[in-house]
């Protein structure tokens, strides 16, 4: 069995991003909510590509390509956003993140049991965030958090 250089670089590449994913992950406090369609199209080209590995004809190499194919695509159900400690963070490789001191405005759309944020810096609008925590428990964490400037809006669906 001989292991092409590529499958070995790939194995390190996979390796380490399931490592810095992780470690995003965990150095996220509150988790941002995900669609549910993206669980069901990640599980669904997942088995694609390992109803793919099994039934083809392959090399042991090719076989490990195929794996760590597939853990390429199970990486996604890893990306987080949400609050840290200091920052908000808006993707999983996003390094730097939004400092809460640089956050002029906030703005809380509360729909059924999800609130819906938005923040502003510089005058410019964020991406949209949904959570599904109580909202006395996220202002507690931002009020410690955001600068004395800074404001939060909250505004209730009135389809509720």
């Amino acid at each position: 069995m001989i292991i092409d250089f590529f499958t070995v670089l790939l194995f390190i590449f996979v390796l380490l991003m399931y490592v810095y994913l992780i470690l995003v992950r965990k150095s996220i406090l509150i988790k941002s909510v995900k669609k549910k369609i993206v669980y069901v199209f990640i599980s669904t080209v997942s088995l694609l590509i390992l109803f793919m590995a099994l039934s083809v004809e392959q090399s042991a190499d090719q076989r490990i390509r195929s794996f760590l194919a597939l853990l390429l695509v199970l990486s996604f159900l890893l990306d987080a956003k949400g609050f840290s400690d200091d920052r908000l963070i808006l993707g999983p490789f996003d390094r730097k993140g939004i400092l809460y001191r640089d956050i002029d405005k906030m703005a809380l759309l509360l729909k059924e049991e999800e609130i819906w944020l938005n923040y502003f810096k510089d005058g410019r609008r964020g991406p949209m965030l949904k959570f599904s925590i109580p909202l006395e428990e996220l202002l507690c964490f931002l009020s410690d958090r955001l600068n004395e400037e800074a404001e939060i809006n909250i505004l209730v669906d009135e389809n509720q």
